[in-house]
């Protein structure tokens, strides 16, 4: 299965190039927040409130190493995939600029 993380263009140049990533994504929260793609066109209009640049990463379930969580978000009503540790950088299979995922 494929699942969606957003991390601003920013921090994506800090870590595209490590092995792993996402122990900064994990202080305010356990998990790593992630969507299905189908998920993803709800998250599109909270990250345009933001004025900064995002990433769009596929991940690949399969070659992911953290454990994953589906859990229940009310302001949604279902539930999403929460990565409840680092991410491989091999699990990621696709990366593109929010601005060019909307195309």
């Amino acid at each position: 299965m494929i699942i969606i993380v957003n991390v601003s263009e920013e921090y994506y140049e800090k870590i595209k190039e490590k092995s792993v990533f996402g122990k900064e994504l994990l202080v305010e929260t356990d998990f790593i927040h992630a969507s299905t793609v189908e998920q993803f066109p709800l998250i599109i209009p909270r990250l345009e409130k933001n004025s900064l640049n995002f990433m769009v990463l596929f991940i690949d379930t399969d070659k992911l190493l953290s454990n994953i969580q589906w859990e229940y978000s009310k302001s949604l009503n279902q539930d999403f995939p929460h990565i409840y540790g680092e991410i491989n950088k091999d699990a990621v299979v696709k990366a593109v600029k929010l601005s060019d995922y909307k195309k």
